[in-house]
């Protein structure tokens, strides 16, 4: 394209028509679900064009070890051991928690939480951001408790029984819609049930030949107590549910789903058949042997503690969250996924094919082992310990976050421990409810506080400055987000969203208080397909007098809030467009700002994201008035607000709708929350990024990741390279 000085005249024309970029020949194929451009999609009435989205995150802290002392909270991307990026990060204690607005790619679905305590012990998690408002709570173990859930939800016998048994009787048929409650003591009773509910309420109550078919759900409430000489579980539609205590005279071998709540004792073996799940959330204690075998699910929450051996078989998943204490032998076959604590008397075994996983601190303790399949550790280091002989045999391995502690040395290594694993037993692991053992020392804090502002040197980002404390970042420590625009508003432009282009990241710093006391910014100005005199600004969410000491930048006058500007001329600012392939360039022109904020908010308040990026059409006949947003975002005090509603604009004020066109909704601005690589000039934006149209006309549901340099996303012809 021509870069000419239109006249006034001109200037004029394209503001009420096209715009003159030159037109560039193309063979597009429909590559978008038959929608050629933009202006042939049918965007839904509600559709934002956000690429990502604000998520309230609450870290509360319930670890009471330490009093009121500060514990550090930092929210990545990822697991930074496998690549994640720092987001935010801010102090906690036990009556304030770390609290924060972070605006976050639609294609996170979870972010991963550290809390480093003050005796420098740390606990990580993946939170999933299943909801706008997230709370989680952190104390010195993210495992549930060895109590478990209690007796808090038992149902009881006080309403909605069909027939109330108080004496022996031996032939109960209970059948669908049936309501059955035993409240009678010392009695003995036999029951078949082929659907409906059997409540059992009375204590010290003996079962014979109890079989628990179909749809139907036993249940001994918290009140009640009973032995079974057999319980036979059948199908998978049936359940057992105890609050109480529970006593089964042999084997149990459930199908259906059992959930205990109470004590629950086998005097013979717990074997878990026919795709049956088990979840504990109290005490269970096996006679004999515990088998999960293939198709079944054993989730333990509580307390387990198994006389003889445990044996994981074919498909079976056994998932430990709490205390698990084998006596003698435990089996691997399966898939065992260990968060807390498990203890192996005799040998334990990791079969070929089978892995055993180690989550986030946690710990397993055997007397010998041998290793034939794969011992695995996730999110943080864990701790395999070994008082005994080791044999890891030909394929057997450690890998990834697993300390491997064997006192003794390894006596037989002719498989592999490295991609992450070492060979040490100092980690610290703290004694908790769930594991009664711990292991090593707690760390004593070698970093003073040299500021006093409570957080300590080797966790503050400005220890010798106590107004400053942590670094927060949008989109994170190291990524760039990019802001896009097209510059004929209030007029439709032709959609190859780069008229002006800049990336750019954001740092906000806090005190020790989570307080807001700094913006730093980084901006790249990469792209100036457009022949008007635009300029570009930042509106932030704070008073314009709360903005001091600006650099980099101009604290814009006559604004309420902060506005900073960048420049007011794209043509001044840059020499070529950088929108055209095999045309001169211009390297990307780089502006670094920074501001305090006086008596700033926290940063659940100001938040970490996008802001108010805008520009402006400077060229005369317009003028500074022209501003132009993303859409959904305000105006500016300085905005000429007359313009809503012209040409093919559809802001209005009172229905609380800004920047959008009639009569489809379409933008003249998107933020994209990583690197974005634009179109060329006068290709639409649609025929550049093959997902866009379904990413648009689905609502957002599909091709979140419309942007991302993937096998059949774009088409390359349409987008810019230098």
């Amino acid at each position: 394209m021509k870069k000419t000085i239109l006249s006034i005249t001109a200037l004029t024309l394209l503001f009420l028509g096209s715009c003159t970029k030159d037109v560039v020949k193309e063979n597009t194929p429909d590559l978008n679900n038959n929608v050629s451009n933009m202006n042939d999609l049918v965007v839904p009435a509600n559709f934002t064009w956000e690429n990502s989205r604000d998520v309230n995150l609450t870290i509360n802290i319930t670890d009471t070890r330490f009093q009121e002392a500060v514990h550090i909270v930092s929210v990545y991307d990822e697991n930074p051991l496998a690549g994640g990026q720092l987001i935010a990060r801010g102090a906690a204690t036990l009556n304030a928690g770390f609290v924060s607005q972070i605006n976050l790619s639609n294609t996170i679905k979870r972010v991963f939480v550290s809390k480093v305590s003050p005796d420098g012990s740390e606990i990580n998690k993946y939170i999933d951001l299943d909801s706008k408002n997230v709370t989680v709570a952190l104390g010195y173990t993210t495992q549930v408790g060895k109590t478990g859930l209690g007796k808090t939800g038992s149902p009881n016998c006080s309403s909605g029984c069909t027939q109330t048994i108080t004496t022996s009787t031996s032939n109960l048929n209970v059948n669908n819609g049936d309501v059955v409650c035993i409240t009678g003591s010392n009695i003995t009773v036999g029951f078949n049930g082929n659907g409906g509910t059997i409540r059992i309420c009375g204590t010290n109550v003996n079962v014979q030949n109890a079989s628990v078919n179909n749809s139907c759900a036993l249940i001994v409430t918290s009140t009640g107590s009973a032995t079974f000489n057999n319980l036979n579980l059948n199908g998978s539609s049936s359940s057992f549910q105890n609050w109480g205590t529970v006593t089964v005279s042999n084997s149990f071998s459930p199908g259906g789903t059992v959930t205990n709540n109470g004590t629950l004792i086998t005097t013979g073996d717990f074997n878990l058949n026919n795709q049956s799940t088990t979840t504990n959330n109290g005490t269970i204690t096996v006679g004999e042997t515990l088998n999960v075998n293939g198709n079944t699910t054993l989730t333990n929450n509580s307390s387990i503690v198994v006389n003889k051996d445990c044996q994981v078989n074919g498909t079976g998943l056994l998932i430990n969250q709490c205390y698990l204490w084998v006596k003698k032998k435990y089996q691997n076959n399966g898939n065992t996924r260990n968060y807390s604590y498990i203890k192996v008397g005799e040998e334990t075994t990791v079969n070929g094919g089978s892995e055993l996983g180690m989550y986030n601190g946690a710990m397993l303790k055997t007397k010998d082992v041998q290793i034939n399949g794969t011992i695995k550790g996730y999110v943080s280091t864990s701790l395999f310990k070994v008082t005994g002989d080791t044999r890891i045999n030909g394929g057997g391995s450690v890998i990834n976050f697993i300390q491997y502690c064997d006192a003794n040395g390894i006596e037989t290594n002719n498989g592999t421990i490295g991609s992450g694993a070492t060979q040490s037993c100092g980690l610290y692991l703290p004694v908790t409810t769930c594991n009664p053992e711990g292991n090593g020392t707690a760390p004593v804090p070698v970093n003073p506080d040299t500021d006093n502002d409570g957080v300590p040197d080797n966790n503050d980002a400005y220890p010798n400055d106590a107004t400053k404390a942590f670094n927060n970042y949008y989109p994170s420590a190291t990524g760039r987000a990019t802001v896009a625009f097209e510059d004929q508003w209030p007029s439709k432009g032709d959609y190859d969203m780069n008229d002006v282009v800049i990336s750019y990241r954001y740092n906000i710093v806090t005190n020790a208080s989570n307080v807001v006391v700094q913006v730093n910014a980084n901006y790249a100005l990469l792209a100036t397909g457009g022949v008007f005199q635009n300029g570009f600004g930042v509106e932030f969410p704070i008073n314009r007098a709360n903005a001091t000491s600006v650099t980099g930048g101009t604290l814009e006058a006559g604004q309420t809030k902060a506005v900073v500007t960048l420049f007011n001329n794209t043509r001044a600012a840059v020499q070529n467009w950088n929108t055209k392939i095999g045309e001169a360039t211009s390297d990307s022109v780089n502006y670094t700002v920074s501001f305090n904020v006086t008596s700033g908010p926290t940063l659940s308040t100001f938040g970490l994201g996008i802001y108010n990026p805008f520009i402006w059409n400077n060229t005369a006949g317009f003028g500074r008035g022209y501003e132009i947003h993303l859409p959904g975002k305000t105006p500016t005090t300085l905005a000429n607000t007359a313009l809503f509603g012209t040409s093919s604009d559809n802001s209005s004020v009172s229905a609380g709708r800004y920047y959008v066109t009639k009569p489809n909704g379409l933008p003249w601005a998107i933020n994209i929350p990583a690197k974005f690589d634009y179109p060329v000039e006068r290709a639409d934006i649609n025929t550049a990024f093959t997902k866009f149209a379904s990413w648009v006309q689905s609502n957002g549901a599909t091709y979140a990741d419309w942007y991302a340099n993937q096998s059949g996303y774009r088409n390359t012809n349409n987008i810019y390279s230098k």
